[in-house]
């Protein structure tokens, strides 16, 4: 079972815990790598992401880390960027996730993945209340980020769906929904072919969900076309590091992927 995740949040931005809390926590799952990716600062105030005073102080305590415990687990200092990033050397880390949580109207920023009442209201407000344009409009907006921006791995490719367990926003038979998806999946790995996309089984952790991001005919799409994956548990906490790994590994390999990456030397590579 893979023992990796690229996608750890600590006390730096929005995680419940500390980093060394997470690599203990890491050590004691047999963990034999551990990648942090603290929210970038953005370029509006937030409460979520680090801002560009403490980024040198999350660079140089995951750079403590991974000398303190070099002869447990390898520690890699990456950064999930934010489409609204400001103020980041990418020479600093090892590697990056691009995401997009909010959109933006003028003034208005709306957080996709903070409420689903938050995102009806971005909904009414500047889609007619028609979902699947809102929808398309995420996902245009997530493909040319990832297509234009130096990043490493695609972060949580359909975070919308964060609120399908109670709140069913979004029809993913739609065929606005479906073909935004597809054709952003597309458009990304036309521009980079062999692009890692994450299994995140985050809102399987934090609001029930049975499935991680991305659905299922994304990752079809994503393997067809060549991509790659990853899995990770996109942690704010200790006690969700590996979860839900076991499901979203049996659902990769339905997709047909015979090979899932994780970090290995501060690099991606196949765990099989």
């Amino acid at each position: 079972m893979i023992k990796s995740s690229c996608h750890t949040h600590t006390e730096f931005c929005d995680g419940k815990s500390t980093a060394e809390e997470m690599v203990k926590s890491a050590i004691e799952r047999g963990f034999t790598s551990l990648g942090f990716s603290g929210h970038s600062p953005m370029d509006f105030p937030n409460t979520w992401g680090m801002t560009e005073e403490n980024l040198p102080l999350y660079i140089a305590e995951i750079n403590r880390l991974k000398e303190k415990y070099k002869d447990s687990i390898e520690v890699i200092c990456g950064i999930e960027l934010d489409a609204d990033y400001t103020g980041v050397n990418l020479s600093d880390f090892a590697y990056s996730i691009g995401s997009v949580h909010q959109l933006r109207f003028g003034s208005e920023v709306y957080y996709l993945d903070y409420s689903a009442e938050e995102t009806r209201r971005c909904i009414d407000n500047h889609f007619c209340g028609n979902a699947s344009l809102l929808a398309k409009n995420y996902f245009e907006r997530l493909r040319d980020f990832v297509v234009n921006t130096p990043v490493t791995v695609v972060g949580h490719f359909d975070l919308i769906q964060k609120f399908c367990k109670t709140d069913e926003i979004f029809d993913e038979s739609d065929p606005i929904y479906r073909d935004s998806a597809l054709d952003a999946v597309r458009k990304i790995l036309e521009a980079k072919p062999g692009m890692i996309f994450e299994v995140n089984t985050g809102a399987m952790y934090r609001k029930g969900n049975d499935r991680p991001y991305p659905a299922k005919f994304i990752l079809q799409e994503i393997h067809r076309l060549g991509g790659r994956i990853t899995v990770s548990s996109d942690a704010h906490c200790t006690e969700s590091l590996d979860f839900a790994y076991k499901k979203a590994e049996e659902l990769c390999r339905e997709c047909g992927f015979s090979e899932i990456y994780s970090l290995k030397s501060g690099k991606f590579a196949s765990d099989c």
